[in-house]
């Protein structure tokens, strides 16, 4: 059984400091709305997190345990917003309040949820491009408040 994976653990930071440098080299030459933008960067962070050999026993580790302790959960949430949400931002430079943020929070949880621990097909088998493709405008409608 492998180490827990915390907010501030090696893996997680690694991670996303290597996701935020690719969003941040990407976006460097390419102007789009920021919006469809993020919702894409963001899902693909998320996907990579859960689905990376090296941080992916931790991050369902945590899904499972936000599920039964608002503990675990709010740390979750931290490493969301920390490892994904934050850098993703960031790198595209969308703006949106606080309350759109959480929000978008809890369609990645919900989404983890699905995938990766209760299985639900298709979604745990569909392939990471296309649940980009349908889930995207989900997080796109949170942020514009639509």
């Amino acid at each position: 059984m492998s180490a827990p994976l915390f907010p501030d653990s090696p893996a997680v930071l690694a991670a996303c400091r290597a996701a935020e440098a690719r969003m941040v080299a990407a976006t460097a030459d390419v102007a789009v709305d920021t919006a469809v933008d993020f919702s894409e960067r963001l899902l693909r962070s998320f996907l990579g997190l859960c689905e990376n050999p090296r941080t992916r026993q931790g991050m369902l580790r945590m899904v499972r345990s936000s599920v039964g302790s608002a503990r675990a959960g709010r740390a979750f949430y931290q490493v969301l917003n920390r490892t994904v949400v934050n850098p993703a931002a960031r790198a595209t430079g969308v703006h949106a309040s606080a309350l759109r943020f959480e929000l978008v929070c809890g369609q990645l949880v919900g989404l983890a949820m699905m995938r990766y621990v209760l299985q639900v097909e298709p979604v745990a088998s569909a392939p990471a491009d296309e649940i980009v493709r349908q889930f995207a405008p989900a997080i796109r409608a949170t942020l514009r408040g639509s």
